[in-house]
């Protein structure tokens, strides 16, 4: 929880935010937005590679003109990458608490700060009343808005772990990708995320990150 801890951010999602992202993002870049994209409950019109990661920022202030709020707008992580940005906002739980104006907020703040040049997504962790995808009109522009859970991740990630683990030719490259996956659970777990069985169950009617369809990573792993 090292930018909660840096950026005073002690209450409610936030220190779950920065245990969880801070790990996800020392994943191999391509790794890191597959689990995002196929954690969502529906993904297809996310792109299936979104590049280098360029950068991530958590809690960043941005231009509030146009917006509900007085002086900026604070979305909980964004991301950019090669070829698409990621505005994520996320809720402590999984039953409620994300709205259609903040997301709308948000969106318009990006702009403020961005532009139109650069595609992007938004990924709305936790909090959703349904695991239905949105999509949010802001001014004259179509935005969908992307669902997860914690959960969902969570099991990405365990599936993941699974698959390096049948690895049978030792490798320091998947002996240190365990150990950061074991910190992720672990960040999981600290914060009331598990994955027990009955979950695993229930996630297979969602899409489960599969290594071998992911670009490069035979290569990466030596496969």
């Amino acid at each position: 929880m090292l930018h909660s801890t840096y950026y005073h951010k002690d209450t409610y999602e936030d220190p779950k935010t920065s245990a969880v992202f801070e790990n996800l993002m020392l994943l191999p870049d391509n790794v890191f937005w597959h689990i995002l994209k196929q954690s969502c409950f529906s993904s297809s019109s996310l792109p299936n590679n979104a590049g280098q990661l360029l950068s991530i920022e958590f809690w960043p202030h941005w231009d509030s003109t146009g917006t509900r709020n007085r002086y900026y707008v604070e979305p909980d992580v964004f991301v950019r990458f090669e070829e698409l940005d990621v505005i994520i906002e996320a809720k402590y739980g999984d039953v409620k608490g994300q709205g259609g104006d903040q997301w709308e907020d948000e969106i318009i703040a990006y702009h403020n700060e961005y532009g139109n040049e650069t595609p992007f997504a938004f990924i709305a962790i936790g909090g959703n009343l349904s695991a239905t995808e949105e999509t949010k009109k802001v001014k004259e522009e179509s935005v969908i808005i992307h669902k997860c859970n914690w959960l969902s991740i969570l099991v990405l990630i365990n599936k993941y772990k699974i698959e390096l683990e049948k690895i049978s030719v030792p490798d320091m490259t998947n002996s240190a990708t365990k150990r950061l996956l074991d910190n992720i659970i672990l960040a999981f777990n600290i914060n009331g995320v598990y994955n027990i069985d009955w979950f695993n169950t229930m996630a297979q009617q969602h899409t489960i990150i599969n290594p071998s369809s992911i670009d490069n990573l035979q290569t990466i792993y030596k496969w």
